[in-house]
Formats: structure tokens, sequence, C-alpha cells
């Protein structure tokens, strides 16, 4: 039983330094592809030790012991193998351009004078965008506004809501 334990513990070792240097060991260990990374082996590993360690105290046997820890860490590792594929491959948004905010409402965080700059705020998917603003009339401080049109990548134009 305490071989099965220590696996289980060198197999949670194991998982936190992959957890600290997965890419590296993940390309150090680039065996099987996709199908085959360092937390999957430490998993597996993790749930064979305390697995067979719970068999073996049950007194079924040394095979099935073995196999009860082999099944154990294959259904680990497998899993352990898929969340991490499903969490390698997720999709991200792109990062909001100055071109898609057109149509979008902000604060004015800066008064914008009628013949110059100031600058608003604008939520773009979650991201807080500051920006220089022009507008056709004076619009003080705090003033809520929509984005009419782009002027350059930093600066737009502005118009009252």
């Amino acid at each position: 039983m305490t071989i099965y334990l220590v696996l289980g513990f060198a197999g949670l070792a194991f998982l936190l330094v992959s957890l600290l240097a997965g890419e590296f060991l993940d390309g150090v260990l680039h065996v099987g592809g996709d199908w085959f990374s360092s937390a999957a082996a430490a998993a597996f590993v993790s749930a064979f030790g305390f697995c067979a360690s719970l068999a073996q105290s049950a007194d079924l046997g040394t095979p099935a012991t073995l196999g009860l820890g082999v099944v154990a860490g294959v259904l680990v590792a497998g899993l352990t193998a898929w969340l991490t594929r499903l969490l390698k491959n997720g999709a991200t948004d792109q990062t909001p351009r100055t071109s898609d905010i057109v149509g979008y409402d902000g604060v004015v965080v800066s008064t914008i004078p009628e013949a110059g700059f100031g600058v608003v705020n604008v939520s773009v998917g979650g991201h807080l965008t500051r920006l220089n603003a022009r507008a056709v009339e004076t619009i003080e401080t705090g003033a809520a506004v929509t984005v009419v049109g782009v002027l350059s990548p930093t600066a737009v134009s502005v118009a009252r809501l």
C-alpha cells in the first residue's frame, strides 16, 4: 500500500509541476500529439496510485489492485486530456478596434469643446476604451454620447444621446 500512496502523491507533485511549467514539459515530452500531456500523465499516475492503494487496503489481491488502478488512471487521464485540449483550443474574441465602436454609447470624461477634442469612455465587449472625441457642439463631462464616426485609430466623433 505504501508504494501506491507514494505513486499517488508523486503524481500530485508532478501535476503541480506540470501546471507551473506545462508548456515546457509538453515540448520536452512530446509523445502522442494532443492526446498526451504532462497533466494527463500526472493524472494517470496519481489516480493509479490512490485507487490501487484503496484496492489493496480492501484485500482485493494484486491482479485486481493493478487492474483497478489502471482503469482509474486511464479514466482520469482521459478526462484530463480532454479538458486540457478543450481549454487549449477554446476560442477567444478579437480585440475590439476603433472601427467596431460606431453606434456604441459612451460617457464624456473630459469636456468636448466645439472646436477641439475631449475624451470619452466607450465599453465594447467588456473592454473599456478611452478615446479622444470631437463633436459639433460643446458637450460637458458626464454627458451620455453615441459614437457616430471614426476620425483616427485614437479619435472618434460623437453626438449627444
